[in-house]
Order: C-alpha cells, then structure tokens, then sequence
C-alpha cells in the first residue's frame, strides 16, 4: 500500500503539471496531445509480452526495475528545452509503465487473502485514490508559493524511489499451479510472436468461459477512452467556464480523488448485493455525472459532481479487480493483464491525443461523447454480469491447457 502510495502520488502531480506545461507552452495543439499520449505507446506496441517475463521472473522486481526507470526519466524532463526531448523522455516512462502495471496487478494475490477480494482491492485502490488526493494540492501549494513547476518532476523521481524500498517487503509470490499456459513457448525462438501469441489467447479463452468477464474486459477499453476524454475536457473547462478560479482542472481531480477514497472503501462494506447490480449501477450513474459537467456553472457543484464520480470509479474498479482475482487462475493473470493493458493504453492514447482538441471544439458535445462511450456499452452487455459463471474459469481454463499440452506431447513424442 505505501509502495502504490509513494509511486502514485509523483504521478498524480505530474499528470496534473504536464497537459498545464504543455497547453502553457505550446497550446492545445495535437502536437501537445500526441505527447501526454505518447508514453502509451511502448505498451501498446510491447505490452503483451510482459506476460511470459512475469511467468519466469519475480514480479517485485520487475515492480521495482520500472520504478528505478520511471524516476530517471521524470528527473531528466526539468532539463529539457524542446518538446520533441519531453516527448522521448515520456516514452521512457511508458517504458516504465508497460512493466510496472502487469506487475503491480499480479502481486496482489500475494497481500490480499481469499475470500477478502473486495476488501482487500478496497484497501489498495483506497492508496491510490489518497495519493490522487494530495497530488494535485500539493502540486496547488508548489505553484500558490511561486516555485517552478518542473519541481514536481524532481518529486516524481523521489517518490518512485519509495516505491523501490518499500517494495522490499513484499512478500513473494507463491508459485502458481497449473503452469502449461506460463511454460507455452518460453524457450521459443520466436518470443516477441509466442508472447503476443499466449497472452491474446489467454484473454480470449477468459472471456470466452464467463459472462461476467467477457462484459467487464470488453467495457473497460471503452471505460479508459471516456475517462481520458473526460479529463482532458476538464483541462479545456478550466480555460474555458472557470478561468477565474486558478488551479480548477487540480480541484477537479482532487474533488475525484476524496471520491475515490470513499468509494474504495464503502464498496467492501456491500458484501450481500449482487456484483453485477453494483456494476453496472455504478457504470451507468459515473456516465451521467460525466455529461452533466458543462451545464454547472456553480464551481461547487462541479465539484460535487467529479467527488460522485469519483465513487463510482473507484468502486468500478474495486468490483472488477475482486473478480478478476477470484475467477482468473494465477497462472493466466499474468498473461490475461498483459493482454488487457495495451488495449486499454490504445484507447487512453486515443483520448489523450485528440481529448483536448474535441473538448476545445465544443465542450458540451465532448460531454455526451463521453457519456455515450461510457453509457451504451455498459446498457448492451448488461444481462453478461447476471449470468452464471459455467462451471468456474478456472477449472474449464485448466482443463483446456492440460488438454492442449498433452496433445503438444503426443505430438513431439511421435
């Protein structure tokens, strides 16, 4: 928890700093949104195989390597005088990112105990959403005392030093049963392609087993597109409707965060109610909260709006990550999140490309984008989170493996 603290509060300062840095220095121009999407872009052309590197090696330290990088690279920006040395510096820290998300993810059936999925996810993502709490007002009280902004990337490189140290009481993580999927193709000559290979059809076989999952991967790429839209509509918002409050996009992401805290932790607490109601109740209330954004001209009831929705992300999140570790075998995860991530990485860089421009053309039209991307593919695979998992993933994704590598040995023994 104080490892996804430290890491995540550098980077909820910077995510606050840079589209400020940028839009100062160069406007809202695309070139300035290919850079906040550019750091996306080793995961997406690599992500997948950070799945076969998890299976063979300790994910702690591969957690603790893309810490090391990430704060080298955030050091490095302060002394940049050209955008196109920001934008190398930050397909460094994509670099970073590739590796430490899958990391990350796999790591917590190591802290988190069974049967205390929801509770447990609660807690973590209840450290991350602290952390996108003090970042934007400290980054706030750096800027109100006149200090430079480029401060913010020297405190980024600090804090992923925390995250190293405190990484080192993270218990390891057992070895995981059913080991044909981790063993497919890792002395293959072709390990780029067998990567690419293994884990897309680790996805694909998850979501083809449970309802549930199929609905939850699905949605979540067109969940990451609308939020990153959202965010840079608040960053056009802020120039736009509240010019007059400083610092508005930071208050806007703080307002989420206080939500994020409080919905981490409320979710735990619905034990009894049923995922898939939660689910998509709380998909569907997040979609209105974005859209009504452009029509309150109160400063306070934006931001009453963003700590709601910052509940309903937070519990979004919470739900999907429980279930993920109770249906997903452990010697898949690792694949199935090496899948999932550059997808989702494609679509933020989508929204972090063009999310400044749409919003600079018309706020309100960016608004329903945004609900409507959110919204409507929540209301279409509604009926996929009530039915029944067949059997458990686990069992009918094991069975297809051991079947497989049987007909794998017959063949090599022939």
């Amino acid at each position: 928890m104080v490892s996804i603290f430290a890491v995540d509060l550098g980077t909820s300062m910077t995510t606050v700093a840079l589209p400020l840095l940028l839009i100062r220095d160069y406007g809202t121009t695309l070139a300035a949104g290919l850079t906040l999407a550019i750091r996306l872009v080793p995961s997406i052309a690599a992500g997948p195989i950070v799945g076969g590197l998890l299976a063979r090696r300790d994910p702690r330290r591969i957690a603790m390597f893309s810490s090391l990088l990430s704060a080298l690279f955030a050091a490095l920006i302060p002394v940049c005088w050209a955008l196109w040395q920001i934008q190398i510096l930050t397909l460094g820290i994509g670099l970073a990112v590739m590796l430490a998300g899958p990391a990350r993810l796999v790591l917590r059936p190591a802290v988190v105990t069974e049967g205390d999925e929801r509770r447990g996810n609660g807690l973590l993502m209840a450290a991350q959403r602290v952390s996108t709490l003090a970042g934007p007002p400290m980054l706030g009280v750096i800027i109100a005392i006149g200090w430079p902004l480029w401060i913010v990337f020297f405190l980024e490189a600090a804090t992923s030093l925390v995250a190293v140290v405190m990484m080192l009481r993270v218990p390891p993580l057992p070895s995981a049963a059913g080991g044909d999927v981790e063993s497919t193709g890792t002395k293959d000559r072709g390990l780029l392609r067998t990567a690419y290979v293994t884990s897309t059809r680790a996805l694909l076989r998850v979501i083809s087993v449970d309802a549930f999952m199929r609905g939850a991967t699905l949605t979540s790429f067109s969940y990451v597109l609308a939020v990153t839209l959202g965010r840079m509509m608040l960053v056009v918002m802020g120039e736009q409707y509240h010019s007059d409050i400083s610092g508005f996009y930071g208050w806007m992401l703080a307002a989420m965060g206080v939500g994020g805290l409080c919905g981490s932790l409320l979710i735990g607490r619905f034990k009894r109610s049923s995922t898939g109601t939660l689910y998509v109740a709380v998909m569907l209330i997040e979609a209105v909260g974005w859209l009504s954004l452009p029509w309150l001209a109160d400063f306070s009831a934006a931001l009453a709006v963003m700590f709601t929705i910052g509940i309903m992300e937070s519990a979004g999140y919470v739900l999907y990550y429980a279930e993920v570790q109770i249906r997903i075998p452990r010697s898949i995860m690792g694949y199935y999140y090496a899948a999932l991530i550059p997808v989702g990485d494609a679509c933020m860089f989508l929204g972090s490309a063009f999310g400044a421009w749409l919003a600079g053309t018309s706020v309100p039209a960016a608004a329903m984008i945004v609900a409507s991307v959110m919204g409507i593919p929540m209301l279409l695979t509604a009926r996929w989170y009530f039915t029944p998992s067949p059997g458990g993933i686990s069992e009918t994704v094991s069975m297809r493996d051991g079947t497989k590598s049987a007909e794998r040995r017959e063949r090599h023994e022939g």
